[in-house]
């Protein structure tokens, strides 16, 4: 009896154990910013594989959707672990990732998804510029999930021309959703895709919404139907080793929108439209859902080619806070720092730190602050201003831009408290100034062609060992309300004229030492 005891014991403690499924780990990721240590988890999947070809998946079918998402579905069920595409072309159409899966893409691999925008057409929540409405279902799609990651060293192909034909056509289902928005229509009921005769609101390729723990690395991505790759209300982002490779309309890379804790890491752009770019909800609707994007950090990112290297705005209603680039080369874009908004958005963004970053070949301004964004796709219904302060710029070059640096505010809330220190440019026209106030400008080299310094509206602006080269008999020239503008240890009094002014004088104007 004691014999069977053992082995009765023996069976249920074997079936016990089979039965424990290996969970998701993480690794610690530490980087220290400017308001302190964050720390990263990075997931770590369980050692099951579940190749998509044990699914059904070929080489040859049209339409691999139903085989790879079952094999999504099963390692998810199974407690976790990897889905593996093989090397190979692998046709397919819109795929949801599950808590705990990795799908990984081998070497070779590419997810070629469907233009059959029939496919793509049950409606789906998401958020649309800004908006949270339902309309289609994004190529690649995760929400209210945790742990999970696209890997590997394959390719996603959005296949996105037919979708791009949509840009234009898009403002009549915009307006009915702002409408809406207005009216105060839950979001169920925000359907784009009821809209005649369809709802030329493109979706994103990659897009995950409320989700814990996302790891995207190492895979080539791009021709989406428009942005990229989209995070939402996300908690712990890394996005690493990427290369995000796409010439569509609206194709912006990487869209952290309403995340806390991202990290963005050694990533390669050449897009359609902005590199990298934050957002936090339009208008009305970001404010009503108030959350805003915080805690990001990028690093040794290049570009080659883009609308912007990194940007924030102009959908910025609930507010970004706390971002952090550095060791990055934001060379061949229209501009290589840029962030835009206007009137009617409302929304605060501070406490950002750009450092020891490269910009050559720049097409506008080398570094951007606009107030005055005249590009929405739909116009704001209100006049509240936006928020702009405590924005940090050190150790810059830039070997060629049109304009060095821009500031323009709007009348009623100037920019405030900007610094920039050890900045090196040369551009045609150089540092202009309109509505800001409490700024700083220490340790500059600027070449700057044929421009002055161009100041209009300002109050409280110091320039302080500044060292300005252009071909101009004036260094400087004032406009609008002065209120203190203030040179010390610059090469002012090397022009014929050092400033001129044709603003309204307010004791003291401007001091010169």
């Amino acid at each position: 009896m004691r014999g069977i005891a053992i082995l009765l014991f023996t069976f249920f403690f074997t079936t016990i154990q089979s039965c424990q499924k290996a969970s998701v780990t993480f690794v610690d990721i530490v980087e220290n910013t400017p308001w302190g240590e964050e720390v990263f988890k990075e997931p770590v999947f369980p050692a099951s594989q579940f190749p998509i070809t044990n699914f059904g998946a070929t080489l040859e079918s049209a339409n691999n959707q139903t085989a790879i998402q079952a094999a999504i579905e099963a390692c998810h069920q199974n407690g976790g672990g990897t889905v593996v595409v093989p090397g190979g072309k692998w046709k397919t159409s819109w795929l949801e990732l599950r808590s705990n899966v990795n799908l990984f893409l081998s070497e070779g691999a590419i997810l070629l998804f469907s233009d059959d925008i029939a496919l793509y057409s049950t409606p789906t929540f998401t958020r649309w510029e800004g908006i949270e409405c339902m309309n289609y279902h994004p190529l690649i799609y995760a929400k209210d999930v945790e742990n999970i990651a696209i890997t590997g060293s394959g390719k996603i192909d959005g296949n996105g021309k037919k979708w791009w034909t949509f840009k234009g056509k898009q403002i009549e289902t915009l307006t009915k959703l702002y409408d809406q928005v207005q009216e105060d229509v839950p979001v169920a009921q925000r359907n784009c895709l009821a809209y005649a005769p369809t709802s030329y609101l493109r979706p994103s390729l990659i897009q995950t919404i409320n989700c814990k723990n996302v790891l995207v690395e190492g895979i080539e991505v791009g021709s989406g139907p428009m942005w990229t790759i989209h995070f939402i209300y996300c908690e712990n982002v890394i996005a690493r080793n990427l290369k995000v490779i796409t010439n569509g309309v609206n194709n912006d890379g990487i869209t952290p929108d309403a995340c806390n804790k991202v990290l963005i890491d050694n990533c390669y752009f050449s897009t359609g439209d902005d590199c990298i770019v934050i957002k936090s909800g339009l208008n009305e609707d970001g404010w009503r859902v108030n959350k805003p994007s915080q805690n990001i950090i990028i690093k040794n990112c290049i570009t080659n080619k883009g609308h912007g290297g990194v940007v924030i705005g102009s959908e910025m209603s609930g507010g970004v806070r706390n971002v952090y680039a550095h060791e990055c080369d934001f060379s061949h874009t229209q501009r290589g720092l840029r962030f835009k908004s206007m009137k009617g958005r409302g929304g605060i963004v501070e406490n950002l730190w750009f450092e020891n970053i490269k910009m050559d070949s720049i097409e506008a301004e080398a570094i951007q602050i606009n107030m005055h964004y005249g590009s929405s796709s739909i116009a704001p219904r209100t006049q509240t201003p936006p928020v702009f302060r405590n924005f940090h710029f050190k150790n810059i070059t830039s070997s060629y831009a049109q304009t060095a640096i821009r500031l323009n505010g709007i009348d009623d809330q100037y920019i405030d408290s900007m610094t920039f220190s050890g900045l090196t440019m040369k551009s045609k026209y150089g540092i202009v100034i309109k509505n800001a106030e409490n700024s700083s400008f220490d340790s500059l080299n600027i070449q700057a062609g044929v421009g002055p310094i161009s100041i209009t509206n300002a109050r409280n602006i110091w320039f302080r060992n500044l060292r300005y080269e252009a071909a101009i008999d004036t260094m400087v020239r004032l406009y609008g309300h002065i209120e203190g503008v203030y040179f010390r240890h610059t090469n002012i009094k090397e022009y014929k004229f050092p400033f001129q002014s044709e603003a309204s004088m307010h004791t003291p104007v401007v001091e010169i030492d």
